[in-house]
């Protein structure tokens, strides 16, 4: 339990630098594997993660690292941070945290075009929304 408490402080602490300055240092993201690498660690001792977990969980990370690769329209931190929350999750949950997190920043998206405050053409950190869909699915 205190694995998903230090992740989740890293994972708000990394949201409100991508809120503000719309960047994530390298720093924080070498921290955030510090502390996965933990989680994984504590987990190995108790039997509850393997490999296959590990590897299906970082496939979101994977393909949206590959997404800001070829198009420049995702940010190559938000991909790195998913990859690490994937592998921190496992399999199946970090697949869920993936689909809620998307689902989270897409009523977002909607309801600031309703209200015309942004265009369709504009950016939107992304970290929060990863960061609420960690929350709601690690059951915090």
């Amino acid at each position: 339990m205190s694995s998903v408490i230090y992740i989740t402080i890293w994972l708000i602490s990394i949201s409100v630098m991508d809120i503000r300055s719309r960047r994530v240092p390298i720093w924080t993201l070498l921290l955030g594997g510090g502390a996965v690498l933990a989680v994984l660690a504590e987990q190995f001792v108790c039997g509850a993660m393997e490999y296959f977990d590990i590897f299906t969980g970082i496939l979101p990370g994977v393909v949206l690292l590959l997404i800001a690769l070829s198009t420049k329209k995702a940010g190559y931190g938000d991909g790195t941070v998913l990859l690490l929350v994937g592998m921190a999750s496992g399999g199946s949950k970090g697949l869920w945290i993936f689909c809620v997190s998307l689902f989270l920043i897409s009523i977002y998206s909607v309801i600031l075009l309703l209200c015309r405050r942004v265009r369709r053409d504009s950016e939107i950190p992304y970290l929060p929304f990863l960061t609420m869909a960690w929350v709601l699915i690690s059951g915090m």
